[in-house]
């Protein structure tokens, strides 16, 4: 009898969902995605080849808007008036996501997320973390906001041995232009027809090494208590005491 129940279980799994009422074609959506880890915290930002890690949240391809909640780690399906979030526009032309163990500390003018990246290369699962190397940064203004996006190339992809926008641009000719013209026009005109994103262009490497470095930094801030933080100068950095045995190399 045990068996045969087990048998019933496994038919009513397998049924499509127009069997219980749904429409042909339609399926739930998943929701919330758990890692083997925590994705914001539990991974580091660099590894020591000097590749630095990202968390996909959407796939290249794909138009679900998911996110990494800061306080459980968990990924998340965006959700606006009740609704699931999906980009009403072209699909992502990149692997997106972030960079874990990065903040845009809002008392510097960030907006408290972690370093957004848009990836090149072959599209992954959702909540893949992939190693992937810097080639500059897509400057980006929302509503007058900074929300540039740093650019990157997948280890092991037709992109991984590009090392600069300028080389971008020499051997994959308009790739840095499709992802300007997509991330300033995937959320549409204002009322006035104009583009609600705006961008410079794009930066070279050394800018967005700089900008994960700085994210990371802050990261690293965030979790320290004031206490354990250290004294700053009046232009905003640490004191550094020197140690009366110290010798710089030239004496």
């Amino acid at each position: 009898m045990k068996k045969y129940i087990i048998l019933f279980v496994l038919c009513l799994l397998a049924m499509p969902l127009a069997a219980f009422g749904e429409s042909v074609g339609v399926r739930a959506q998943q929701s919330v995605l758990k890692g083997e880890k925590n994705f914001l915290a539990d991974y580091t930002t660099h590894n020591q080849d000097g590749t630095v890690n990202v968390v996909i949240e959407i796939p290249a391809g794909t138009t679900a808007k998911y996110e990494v909640d800061h306080k459980t780690g968990l990924m998340v399906l965006e959700q606006k008036d009740g609704q699931p979030r999906y980009v009403q526009y072209l699909p992502y032309p990149g692997n997106y996501g972030f960079v874990p163990r990065t903040v845009l500390a809002k008392e510097l003018g960030g907006d408290g997320d972690p370093l957004d990246v848009v990836v090149l290369g072959d599209a992954v699962p959702r909540g893949s973390v992939i190693k992937a190397r810097p080639l500059g940064v897509l400057t980006l203004k929302d509503g007058g906001e900074e929300d540039s996006k740093v650019i990157m190339a997948a280890v092991g992809s037709p992109f991984e041995k590009v090392r600069s926008v300028k080389q971008l641009n020499e051997q994959f000719p308009g790739v840095a232009e499709i992802l300007q013209i997509w991330f300033t026009s995937y959320k549409g005109k204002d009322k006035g027809g104009k583009l609600l994103l705006s961008s410079d262009g794009v930066k070279e490497r050394t800018e967005a090494i700089r900008v994960i470095g700085d994210a990371a930094l802050q990261f690293e801030r965030s979790k320290i208590s004031e206490a354990d933080k250290p004294k700053l100068d009046p232009d905003g950095n640490p004191y550094v005491y020197f140690s009366p045995e110290a010798r710089n190399i030239s004496d």
